[in-house]
């Protein structure tokens, strides 16, 4: 996992070329631009979901086997919760989604806001759209999918 701000993530290039274009778009591509749903940045090796959403009190909890998930607020605020996946209890798993689904506590509450970002890796378990505080929150936000195993 990385948390930091959005200007501190060049220094986290160099792990992996797909995180390399995504930290790059991030720092240099504008969000303002952005659809609704998928963006290409470069096939499916990296690509951009756009969604807004209302935060909640009970949201699900979820993994990836393949990609990372690069989280960027735009508007709003929101916890995202992450453990690592020894941490939790697999419930579901759906790899031709590359969705794996779990139960229990979480080692890290992170609090997203615009200029934070997010990064969580295929070992990270995280639950995300948690609200912050006690009044929800309408979330406007980008999750860059970057492909870090084949």
């Amino acid at each position: 996992m990385i948390y930091c701000k959005q200007k501190e993530l060049n220094r986290y290039k160099g792990l992996s070329h797909n995180l390399d274009t995504a930290i790059d778009f991030v720092l240099n591509g504008s969000f303002d631009s952005l659809p609704m749903g998928k963006t290409i940045v470069d096939g499916e090796a990296v690509y951009i979901n756009r969604f807004d959403y209302d935060t909640v009190s009970e949201p699900i909890t979820e993994g990836h086997i393949l990609y990372a998930d690069v989280h960027v607020v735009l508007e709003g605020e929101e916890i995202v919760a992450v453990s690592d996946f020894s941490d939790l209890k697999e419930i579901e798993r759906k790899e031709d989604e590359d969705y794996i689904g779990f139960s229990g506590k979480f080692r890290s509450l992170n609090i997203l806001r615009p200029g934070d970002v997010l990064v969580v890796f295929p070992e990270d378990a995280h639950s995300p759209k948690r609200i912050c505080g006690e009044k929800t929150s309408h979330v406007k936000k980008a999750v860059i999918k970057v492909l870090v195993r084949e």
